[in-house]
């Protein structure tokens, strides 16, 4: 691993052989003090850690004029997180320095002060480098169903060489990181919405290891801060930010997820989901999703590759195209309502005299064929015809 990523790699494994200078021991400092993230944004906007520090703990920094986080604010708090970084093998990175994400700097809502545990730094490439991360996210209390798509999902994109991005909840994100977890894939990333060494049940702080272990694990939470409610939702905007794509797999109507959803849109972000039963709760978000056009149906891996990862494919994958008995008359009915001319989902799901999703996941079969492609929410039929 070589320019930014090498050196984010290289100060997540120096573990404690050099201590924090003065400007990341206040920059700490300031993340611990249980400010939100857009207060420790402005605390750091236009001076430096060390002339925030001293504002604050004189009670005349302008972003903080009622001076309510003087109090916090004691005199040992840098050396403090500084000796508590070197014990957690923490790293601590501003914007704009060696190893911060420049995807991630470049956000309107980047971590003023982000923390960086693991072996590696995948997520810290240098600018033009076009590895693939890709969120998998979904509900925590998922359908056996899903937890197999997920886990799947998870191992299918690091064989790729596409990095997992999630944030280490129970149920799906859990799942998917467990399958990006073989050996071989390319190394996970877990954003999480706690201090890396905040406690956990066994089987969770294994897998925080294990992901620390094989790629590299991302907070705004200051080692040995007590977690808050808030943290675990704000944090789904850095998952958005880093990745090329979201895929949810599971969500309930109000699901967690659907927060990093709302990021990635709000970003851009090309959001896939995986159709479910509609008689199941744990996938009504993810139907609604699809149904509203806010998503592009998947079914694996394969299926995410192909839509937002031109050029990879998954190892032995065949391009999936329909033979002569595949054609099922609502794809010919779908064909038939595209036309000659662009046409919106709503128009060709009413000329097919289909539902809305339905319509959307057989327009999602025929692009993947070739026989249908869509450009900025128009969709076309190609010249090639289904056998018949």
């Amino acid at each position: 691993m070589t320019g930014a990523a090498g050196s984010c790699e290289a100060a997540a494994g120096a573990r404690g052989a050099a201590p924090l200078d003065d400007v990341h021991r206040c920059a700490a400092a300031l993340a611990a003090l249980g400010a939100s993230p857009s207060t420790v944004r402005r605390l750091l906007s236009g001076t430096d850690a060390c002339e925030a520090w001293r504002l604050v703990r004189s009670g005349r920094h302008p972003a903080d004029p009622a001076g309510r986080l003087r109090a916090a604010a004691r005199p040992g708090l840098p050396d403090d997180m500084g000796d508590r970084c070197a014990m957690t093998g923490t790293a601590v990175l501003l914007p704009g320095e060696p190893g911060y994400p420049p995807v991630l700097a470049a956000d309107p809502e980047a971590p003023a002060v982000l923390f960086v545990t693991g072996a590696g730094a995948p997520v810290a490439s240098t600018p033009g480098d076009d590895s693939p991360r890709i969120a998998v996210v979904g509900t925590r209390a998922p359908s056996s169903a899903g937890v197999r798509v997920a886990r799947a999902m998870g191992a299918g994109l690091a064989a790729a060489g596409v990095s997992v991005v999630s944030g280490l909840a129970r149920g799906i994100d859990a799942a998917a990181h467990d399958g990006a977890l073989q050996p071989g894939g390319a190394p996970p990333v877990g954003v999480l919405g706690a201090a890396a060494d905040a406690p956990l049940a066994p089987v969770d702080a294994r897998r925080r290891a294990s992901v620390a272990s094989a790629g590299v694990l991302l907070s705004e939470v200051a080692p040995g801060t007590a977690s808050r409610r808030w943290m675990f939702a704000v944090r789904n905007r850095i998952m958005a930010a880093l990745s090329q794509a979201v895929v949810v797999v599971e969500s309930h109507a109000t699901g967690g997820s659907l927060h990093t959803v709302r990021a990635a849109v709000r970003r851009g972000v090309p959001v896939c989901a995986v159709p479910g039963s509609v008689t199941s709760p744990a996938s009504a978000g993810t139907n609604a999703l699809l149904v509203g056009g806010v998503a592009r149906a998947v079914r694996d891996a394969g299926d995410v590759l192909a839509a937002v990862v031109p050029g990879h494919r998954l190892p032995g994958l065949q391009a999936r195209r329909p033979g002569a008995g595949a054609m099922d008359a609502r794809s010919r009915a779908v064909l038939g309502a595209l036309g000659g001319e662009p046409a919106s989902l709503d128009r060709v799901a009413l000329g097919a005299g289909l539902g809305l999703g339905e319509a959307a996941a057989v327009l999602e079969r025929l692009a993947d064929a070739g026989l249908a492609s869509c450009e900025h929410g128009w969709w076309t039929g190609s010249a090639r015809r289904p056998p018949r």
